[in-house]
């Protein structure tokens, strides 16, 4: 059966393409630009009337800089703390920011939207995007802004990067709670809700936060994403508003629908120098953070003593790791595992942890990865569509940037080893990991029409008489 594919958007240049484009632009253009957005208008339209009223009625007049609209904030979204490029006495008390000089404060990163959002409200010189509202309620958004490292963590914090670059305003929210109550204040200005998948699944059977008759502000379920870093789809809806961090649809037989949103380390790695490979090491960096993954049945490389590698382990202090060859450095902080990786010759997986975003920072810092194929056709070894690997999101990259090994095979390791060592690599980062591609397909998650989508979802529902109805 074909695929649904999205209605065409109403004239040549789609939504998402408009998103995409680099120019500041009013509020009221924004706002026309879409045929569906008089709710919209109308929300912002309040937004504005409250803040004008607020300042009539405590008589302090807005101390605004002239045009042109004050810079967004910095691209480097975790570096910088939530300052808002207006100072003005009223919104300072609405939306105060507890902790200036802290970058890790949900809350403050929240209350700093919002001032700008109705600061350039009332003033009718909104950037592009900047009225379009995401709800980031996954708790890796605002791990991310902790400091947190996870995968997870570090596809969120690259979302939260695009979403800033395209001029988005987001909102953090770590419960239904706080979720359901940030709806409600501009529903009509919300564009796209993320959230865990089972999150999901338990708004849509709540009362209090799906939308319903009986409930007009709740958030309509085809506004919620989930946000779901493993394959297989996880959503009420199916496939389509499951989110995932690889191109999975390509790639299984379970996420055929999923929406590939995918994540970059571009502005991250980047900020690292690649060092050149007559100053490296001649060494190779094993990736495996814990004892375990050099211990269980899983390990890719049993029985090999490998003559020159390190590795950083967070639950052990032996020198080296046992049976292994491998200098052990200890518990690495994250710059600390960047360095030792750069200027290592090749990092080389375990077979765990399945999916980590860090063989996309060793190749980004001029790094190839070996990486180990767990399980493969045995009357065809060598057809890519039969194998599971430790990161099966590089199975179609090919030497010298990634080389693919079975596992247990000792001597295909040595060999990918020694061809790694004279065959070094520049900077390289996958055409799909690049921001330019991570934003193009937010705008396409944020701007595409969900409700139409929806819409056919639930008349399929009613006609077949299978699957839960839902409110649009």
């Amino acid at each position: 059966m074909a695929r649904k594919s999205f209605p065409p958007p109403s004239d040549p240049m789609s939504s998402a393409e408009y998103a995409l484009l680099p120019s500041s632009a009013s509020a009221e253009k924004l706002l026309t630009r879409r045929p569906r957005g008089h709710h919209a208008k109308c929300a912002l339209l309040a937004l504005v009337v409250v803040s004008v009223f607020v300042g009539l009625s405590l008589l302090q007049p807005w101390s605004r800089p002239a045009r042109p609209p004050a810079p967004l904030p910095s691209p480097e979204v975790l570096d910088v703390p939530h300052q808002t490029p207006y100072s003005n006495p009223i919104l300072d008390k609405l939306f105060p920011i507890g902790e200036p000089d802290r970058t890790d404060v949900y809350e403050d990163a929240n209350n700093a939207a919002m001032e700008r959002l109705l600061a350039c409200a009332a003033s009718g010189d909104c950037h592009r995007n900047q009225t379009s509202v995401v709800l980031l309620a996954s708790p890796h958004f605002a791990g991310s802004i902790e400091g947190k490292v996870s995968g997870e963590d570090i596809w969120a914090a690259s979302v939260i990067a695009g979403l800033q670059e395209m001029n988005y305003t987001f909102i953090y929210s770590k419960n239904s709670v706080e979720l359901a109550a940030q709806y409600r204040q501009f529903p009509d200005l919300v564009k796209a809700v993320i959230i865990e998948c089972v999150a999901a699944q338990k708004c849509f059977h709540n009362a209090e936060c799906i939308k319903s008759e009986h409930n007009p502000l709740g958030i309509p379920v085809w506004k919620l994403f989930s946000f779901h870093f493993w394959t297989g789809e996880c959503h009420p809806l199916g496939g389509a508003w499951t989110l995932s961090p690889e191109n999975f649809p390509e790639t299984t037989t379970n996420s055929l629908d999923n929406f590939y949103l995918g994540y970059s380390v571009e502005r991250t790695c980047t900020k690292l120098p690649v060092v050149p490979s007559s100053e490296r090491e001649d060494r190779a960096y094993v990736f495996g953070k814990s004892i375990t993954y050099f211990t269980d049945d899983s390990y890719a490389w049993p029985g090999v003593h490998f003559q020159n590698a390190v590795a950083g382990l967070m639950d052990s202090t032996n020198d080296t790791i046992a049976d292994t060859g491998i200098k052990n450095l200890g518990r690495l902080d994250k710059e600390r595992f960047y360095s030792e990786v750069a200027k290592s010759k090749v990092l080389v997986g375990t077979a765990k942890p399945v999916l980590s975003p860090s063989p996309y920072d060793a190749l980004c810092l001029g790094v190839p990865f070996i990486n180990p194929i767990t399980r493969w056709d045995e009357k065809d070894p060598d057809d890519r569509n039969g194998w599971f690997a430790q990161h099966d999101g590089l199975i179609r990259e090919k030497e010298p940037y990634v080389y693919h090994v079975r596992t247990g095979d000792g001597e295909g390791l040595l060999a990918a080893l020694d061809r790694a060592f004279h065959n070094p690599i520049d900077r390289y980062i996958p055409k799909a990991m690049t921001m330019e591609a991570l934003k193009a397909r937010l705008a396409t998650l944020i701007e595409s029409d969900w409700r139409a989508r929806a819409e056919d979802v639930l008349e399929q529902r009613v006609t077949s008489g299978q699957g839960e109805p839902f409110d649009i």
